[in-house]
């Protein structure tokens, strides 16, 4: 099935700081300032990132089809996820071995949002399979390519939150992601655990960041928001996506971002993930030169 290319095209009409901040645009410390990364504060993450993997042997996640030619992408270019993969490895409760179904299935996750957030055509995106994709978020509406394509992941996401704390209905997906682009320098995302294979594979994860910006007006203080949730996805022969399902406590993220709730009132204990906590600090304490083998999975 091919669609019309006239739908959802238009670029954005926004300037964003950097490619590396198209849709978390938050400062990277509670500093008063509010704004985004500078080139300066750019280039010490490159750095930075740059550093720790050579130093411990990390490896970025992979997102594919980031090089197809002729892709119209939303901010004029590819996304910089440089940003987003030092947050990644620097604080991630999980490192996957290489070629393990948990990395696949990681990747496979990451390259989805990508193509969602960045490729304004739904002809070219390769992570879903066109014809047959579906997703949906907590039992709610199931959204066809097409459909998720206009409305964007968050209105998919939190499709099923009330309508006083998400109001989908009003929001388009330019909105949607205006709400959330202060709130965060970078929103990171793991899977912890996977239960089984293709052709249905289920999974465990988690989504976290640094409350430092503000959210309609509620001002973060730098602290750690965690999202943890349950997904299954049945996949093609080619590894595509075909049908996503997602399950997570969208009201209290909401909430917590709104002010109503504290961190503290959250309880995500049971998600943790053993009593190492990050395995990069673990590391980084350590002065190891090599990944840890026991922290691996």
């Amino acid at each position: 099935r091919i669609y019309p290319t006239c739908l959802h095209l238009k670029m954005s009409t926004k300037a964003v700081p950097s490619l590396a901040q198209t849709h978390m645009q938050g400062p990277l410390a509670v500093n008063g300032s509010g704004k985004p990364l500078t080139k300066g504060d750019l280039d010490k993450v490159k750095e930075e990132l740059k550093e720790i993997t050579a130093k411990y042997g990390l490896k970025e996640p992979i997102r594919s089809f980031m090089d197809e030619p002729d892709v119209k992408w939303r901010f004029g270019g590819k996304p910089d996820y440089s940003l987003t993969n030092l947050f990644y490895l620097k604080e991630r409760t999980k490192i996957h071995k290489e070629g393990s179904l948990e990395q696949i299935v990681e990747n496979l996750v990451k390259t989805w949002e990508m193509e969602r957030s960045h490729k304004l055509n739904p002809n070219q995106h390769r992570a879903v399979d066109q014809k047959h994709f579906v997703i949906s978020a907590n039992g709610g509406k199931k959204y066809n390519h097409l459909e998720a394509n206009k409305v964007g992941n968050y209105n998919v996401l939190l499709d099923a939150c009330p309508a006083k704390l998400w109001d989908k209905s009003s929001i388009s997906w330019e909105k949607s992601h205006d709400i959330f682009h202060t709130a965060f320098a970078a929103f990171p995302w793991e899977v912890l655990d996977v239960f089984s294979g293709p052709p249905k594979v289920a999974f465990t994860w988690r989504h976290w960041g640094h409350f430092t910006g503000e959210y309609e007006g509620n001002k973060g203080k730098g602290e750690l928001v965690e999202l943890f949730g349950f997904g299954t996805a049945t996949v093609n022969d080619k590894l595509q996506l075909c049908e996503v399902e997602i399950f997570y406590n969208a009201e209290e993220f909401i909430n917590v971002l709104k002010g109503n709730l504290k961190i503290d009132e959250v309880n995500n204990t049971t998600w943790k993930t053993g009593a190492g906590g990050c395995p990069f600090m673990t590391m980084k304490k350590k002065g190891e030169e090599k990944l840890i083998t026991t922290s691996e999975t």
